[in-house]
């Protein structure tokens, strides 16, 4: 137990290094998530075979740690409760979960050995964690089937089988006699313990940390919205004394929150992220498993050097003492042979991810991977302008035109000129703003989509108006490329504009303007009632003021990330196309829902490209064209613009055709 107690404090001190966060609100949540999940296994069984290995030894484990306490406290206390009909169940009980703690092990050994999917990479600690806990099982049935052999498969034959486990070992040990059996028991006993020791002793160390720090980690999980980044006080920042200007963004590892550190000893390594992430699917440098770990490598390395440094110092946790001789956290990769340090992180890694979230939706221990790797773009971008020349461009363009796109086809009036719309800025009032967004107005492709739900709001008589020309950009893409600054300009000029027209309910047709007005917006004093397109749609047909024919034959339905994944619409979408299809005709994908794989565009990729072995939004247009569907409906202009990209290159004979709901319904009016 020392040995144990020694191994957390180690760690403990690591996570100290980290700044001050609260993760102590909410507690009944907490609580209840981490029964959930522990008990229930709910994000372990998203992979059913890995999961149900889990399970097993799992409740093999607790079911016997459950006895053996239970043992223990009838010795200890001379009070004999074990006994009668409920000795017999739980005899039995304890084999039975001790057996499919076995089958669970077996399951994960065959898996690492024999199936080894490539997300496993395994190593010596993984087949040590196997190996003590496949030895502490099966000890356990023969200090069993030991102490069986010596009473009571002779004295209380009828008590026997309800031990399977032991029992059966009993069977094939009855005839040692009776001095060997006393033996053995004895010696396997006293082993037996011995390698319960180890083990306990060993959890603070490898694999089987997660049992500790993995639980913890849940339990502190983050319970915001996972589309909502953290609130940086840029004001405050620019207060300060220019030659002391506090760091914006992470440079270094003790500036993210004890919770940021104690998710890199949460891992497992078991890959999960990674078989999801669609960077790392497409061939780029990002392997979120990978991140985590060598984050975790890098954390272990300096942590030392930074815990002196803040003694010597006298320096409080949180506070980022001098950078420890070493590696840095992330910089640009060496050439080979280069004289230098390597980078925990490369700036390659930082600049693959797409934000989408599929990382952290599959992480069994509730890793926040994206926070971590947009901090450090943060830092790039706001106080060292690194970055690659397409993120430049478009931040360039949210500075000075308010929006991100270079050569737009259209300003942000033309698309409504010939119709009959309110625009607030010519004193008119509505109950709902319709927030079309940059590239609804610029783009000629989305403009079509943004006339379909005008289409729409007046066939249901939606009391609605514009911004017109005074609407800029969410900003969504600059927070997510590390641009929080830009971020925060948009935010503040929107807000102040809504504010003075009273706007309360605000329509979008983009998932990342939807996600940004309802989870983040809120930071700076914006609070509206926000409300996707493909939800009001499909309130409208609900209460019968749209009318509607069944226009489509096989469609299917591209989740967006921002809509499904990060925040949990994915109904809606589905309830209306299934009005507007013929019976049977909608196809899901493979990837669906809350795990549909990302188009590729989000993280700033809608304006900026890297060289992947595979385009991710090809990926996803083969999985359409798999289903069968001749429609790919959509509800995002990022989306549609990835969709009619790729679909150029793998449908050139225009079988497929993408379609936002908005279009899909507008044709399916009843004139």
């Amino acid at each position: 137990m020392g040995f144990l107690g020694y191994g957390i404090y180690l760690r403990v001190r690591l996570w100290r290094l980290g700044e001050e966060e609260a993760r102590l609100d909410h507690l009944p949540e907490r609580l209840w998530g981490l029964l959930a999940e522990v008990f229930g296994h709910r994000r372990q069984l998203r992979d059913p075979l890995p999961g149900i290995a889990h399970l097993f030894i799992f409740y093999g484990f607790f079911v016997s740690l459950v006895a053996t306490s239970l043992i223990a406290v009838q010795e200890w206390t001379g009070i004999h409760f074990l006994r009668g009909n409920f000795y017999l169940a739980f005899s039995l009980i304890s084999d039975v979960f001790g057996i499919l703690g076995v089958i669970g092990i077996c399951m994960a050994i065959w898996r690492r050995a024999v199936i080894r999917p490539a997300r496993l990479h395994s190593v010596m600690d993984d087949w040590v964690a196997l190996a003590l806990l496949l030895l502490i099982f099966l000890q356990g049935f023969l200090v069993e089937g030991l102490r069986i052999a010596a009473t009571e498969l002779h004295q209380q034959p009828d008590l026997a089988p309800w031990s399977p486990g032991g029992y059966a070992v009993a069977l094939v040990l009855q005839n040692l006699g009776p001095g060997r059996i006393e033996a053995f028991h004895r010696f396997s006993w006293w082993f037996h313990a011995g390698t319960a020791f180890v083990f306990i002793g060993y959890m603070a160390y490898g694999k089987l940390g997660h049992i500790l720090f993995g639980l913890t980690n849940i339990f502190f999980r983050n319970l915001e919205p996972s589309g909502k980044l953290s609130f940086i006080d840029i004001e405050a920042a620019m207060d300060t004394d220019p030659d002391s200007i506090e760091t914006l963004g992470v440079e270094a590892i003790d500036q993210y929150s004890w919770k940021g550190l104690l998710d890199l000893d949460a891992c497992m390594n078991c890959g999960r992220c990674e078989d999801v992430c669609p960077a790392h699917l497409s061939g780029v440098a990002l392997s979120p498993r990978k991140l985590i770990r060598d984050m975790k490598d890098h954390l272990s390395g300096a942590g030392p050097a930074l815990i002196e440094a803040r003694a010597a110092g006298g320096g409080e946790s949180g506070e980022s003492g001098p950078p420890p001789e070493g590696a840095p956290l992330f910089g640009k990769a060496l050439d080979e042979g280069a004289e230098g340090l390597h980078p925990a992180v490369t700036e390659e890694v930082l600049w693959g991810c797409r934000t989408c979230g599929a990382c952290q939706r599959e992480c069994p221990v509730f890793i926040e991977h994206i926070p971590k790797m947009v901090d450090m773009r943060r830092y790039l971008v706001m106080m060292e302008s690194k970055m690659s020349e397409d993120a430049r461009q478009f931040l360039k363009n949210m500075d000075e035109r308010m929006h991100p796109w270079t050569g737009a086809q259209h300003n942000r009036e033309e698309w409504y000129e010939d119709l009959e719309v309110k625009v607030l800025g010519q004193g008119e009032t509505a109950e709902y703003l319709y927030w079309v967004g940059c590239t609804g107005s610029m783009i000629d492709r989305n403009i079509k989509v943004s006339r379909a739900m005008v289409k729409i709001l007046q066939a249901a008589g939606v009391d609605f108006a514009l911004l017109g020309p005074e609407e800029v950009c969410t900003g969504d893409p600059a927070r997510r490329a590390g641009g929080e600054f830009t971020f925060q300009m948009c935010a503040k000029k929107n807000i102040g504009t809504l504010d003075g027209y009273g706007v309360k309910k605000i329509i979008t047709t983009c998932p990342h303007c939807f996600n940004t007005y309802k989870n983040e917006y809120p930071d700076f004093g914006g609070k509206y009632e926000v409300v996707h397109h493909t939800q009001l749609i499909s309130e409208l047909i609900q209460d019968g003021r749209l009318k509607l024919k069944r226009t489509l034959g096989s469609v299917t339905y591209h989740d967006p990330c921002y809509l499904a994944r990060h925040n949990g619409v994915v109904d809606a979408p589905r309830e209306v196309l299934d009005r507007i299809s013929a019976p049977g005709g909608f196809e899901e994908l493979r990837r669906n829902k809350d795990r549909a794989l990302c188009c590729g565009a989000g993280g700033g990729y809608a304006w900026m490209d890297d060289d992947p072995k595979q385009r991710i939004n090809h990926l996803r247009i083969e999985e359409v064209k798999a289903c069968g569907a001749k429609t790919a409906a959509v509800s995002c202009p990022f989306c549609m613009q990835m969709f009619d990209d790729a679909l150029k290159t793998l449908d050139p004979d225009q079988t497929i055709r993408a379609a936002d709901i908005a279009e899909l319904v507008a044709e399916a009016l009843e004139e």
